[in-house]
């Protein structure tokens, strides 16, 4: 179901991970023409209850985060899937000042933010409560395509992505302090057989 911008489904699954991989799949076919994902400037969110008692991320007090990406090995130029996943325990709601659901950002091994999702995008301005149930998790599906907030290919080397969830306390107050991040490596094309 297309809803202002998201892609929204419901599937139960008792892994978390599956059911944020899954929520892909779902996102792709559904969202996209001939299985390729539509550019938004708006999150694709799915809501993915999921039925194991403690999902497989940490939690940092109510609310976890976590930051899946499909393969930790990626030829250089070839686009990096990834999957920001928030859950909660118990049921409560999300805060939103903005229509922005997450943010990420690609940081190089020196440090250096190289590449930013929320750069030169524009948002609604607008609150927004999103109610959760218990151990329900919502995902969303991104794809960086390997290029630097200048438009140019990063180069080889390992990278760190961290992805924030833009949600704030019940007073619209310390948004985006919950953060994850991983590690990839991006390294020269493979020759051909």
């Amino acid at each position: 179901m297309l809803k202002g911008g998201w892609c929204v489904t419901k599937t139960k699954a008792s892994v978390a991970f599956l059911v944020a991989l899954a929520a892909v799949l779902l996102v792709t076919s559904a969202c996209g023409e001939g299985g390729k994902e539509e550019a938004s400037p708006s999150p694709t969110g799915v809501a993915t209850p999921a039925t194991s008692p403690t999902p497989r991320f940490p939690f940092e007090g109510p609310v976890g985060i976590d930051l899946a990406i499909i393969g930790t090995f990626s030829e250089q130029g070839e686009p990096i899937q990834l999957i920001i996943s928030v859950a909660v325990r118990d049921p409560m709601t999300l805060y939103y000042r903005t229509s922005q659901r997450y943010d990420l950002a690609v940081v190089n091994s020196q440090g250096q933010e190289v590449w930013r999702w929320s750069r030169n995008r524009a948002f609604a301005q607008v609150t927004e409560e999103v109610p959760l149930g218990v151990n329900e998790t919502r995902s969303f599906s991104e794809t960086w395509d390997q290029r630097g907030n200048d438009g140019q290919q990063v180069p080889l080397g390992n990278y760190r992505i961290v992805a924030e969830s833009s949600h704030c306390g019940a007073n619209y107050e310390n948004c985006g302090q919950l953060t994850a991040s991983a590690t990839i490596q991006i390294r020269a094309p493979q020759a051909g057989p």
